[in-house]
């Protein structure tokens, strides 16, 4: 995704552990300006050879909930795939990101 003020590349990378159980287990981006990191708590900050920063966390999630942006430019890949939000839910549309079995979404969705 875009950073909102800077407009640099931000990615954020998650372990898939259980259902409702992710982690994210770091952050690779390209400015330290706007206050990221802010504090030693956030994980442990290094820089890469490109001239790009890592920090590495162990941050737990049940899902992540966010609204879909042009300027943000969201996307998720996974494996090979990659997914366009915004070609997918178009503009300002509320996203939820969760881990759950085939069965328990087309319970709750169709059912």
């Amino acid at each position: 995704m875009t950073h909102s003020v800077e407009k640099t590349e931000w990615d954020e990378y998650f372990r898939v552990n259980a259902v409702d159980d992710m982690t994210m287990t770091h952050t690779r981006f390209e400015s330290l300006g706007w206050g990221y990191p802010y504090s030693p708590a956030d994980g442990k900050l290094s820089s890469t050879p490109d001239g790009k920063f890592i920090v590495e966390m162990n941050r737990p999630y049940r899902q992540i909930n966010l609204r879909i942006s042009e300027q943000a430019m969201q996307h998720l890949a996974h494996g090979k795939d990659d997914y366009d939000l915004i070609g997918l839910y178009g503009q300002g549309t509320a996203v939820t990101i969760k881990v759950q079995y085939r069965y328990q979404y087309l319970l709750e969705n169709y059912f």
